[in-house]
């Protein structure tokens, strides 16, 4: 059976309801309803991802395009940091995953929780501390086009590197705070797959002898 996301099954199982009552009223009429499951079977796939653990690096939390690398400040925890956007692929898969292994300080949810005038409105973001004390917050914008996300992790919990946390559609910007030493291991233009591809270092002064 193909591999589906959590927050995806009751859509697919709905879908497979219509492709049966519509068969059963309509009979080869109801190619319809196939499409409206191959649609919610290719939307909510969730294949499992080569997950290699590497100390210290950030991989991508969505498969996407890098759009933009910046020094810029962390609006979430207002400090100096780098800023790595994403433009995540159209084709999904829609999946988010963890980008280092730690535990989540906080969440940032417009609406739901979180609320704090200080940090933007309109992006859903999850602040994770790793445990060398390196913190890093990764923020999915709201606004535009069609919005479905979901997110099991709660502050406190414990997520590992690569670990999928989570569904964001569709085509959603991405952007990855990384402390302000961190090593930026892409370039704006190369596309990356979420769970797997390195996206950056966290660098420690006394292991920096570069």
């Amino acid at each position: 059976m193909l591999p589906l996301a959590p927050e995806g099954r009751p859509y697919v199982t709905l879908a497979a309801v219509v492709v049966a009552g519509s068969h059963a009223l309509w009979g080869a009429a109801a190619w319809p309803g196939w499409i409206l499951l191959a649609m919610a079977l290719f939307i909510f796939r969730d294949f499992t991802r080569p997950i290699t653990p590497k100390a210290l690096a950030v991989v991508s939390p969505v498969d996407g395009v890098v759009t933009a690398i910046s020094d810029d400040r962390n609006p979430f925890l207002d400090r100096k940091g780098r800023r790595v956007s994403l433009r995540q692929s159209l084709a999904g898969e829609f999946n988010v995953h963890s980008p280092i292994e730690g535990k989540v300080q906080r969440r940032w949810w417009p609406g739901k929780e979180g609320v704090d005038q200080k940090v933007p409105q309109d992006q859903f973001a999850v602040w994770i501390r790793s445990d060398e004390e390196d913190d890093l917050v990764f923020a999915v914008g709201l606004t535009g086009g069609l919005r479905y996300i979901r997110c099991g992790v709660q502050s406190g919990e414990r997520m590992g590197q690569g670990r999928r946390c989570g569904f964001a559609g569709f085509g959603r910007p991405v952007d990855i705070y990384l402390p302000e030493n961190s090593r930026v291991e892409v370039e704006v233009g190369q596309r990356v797959k979420a769970g797997s591809d390195i996206i950056g270092i966290l660098i420690h002064k006394q292991n920096d002898r570069s």
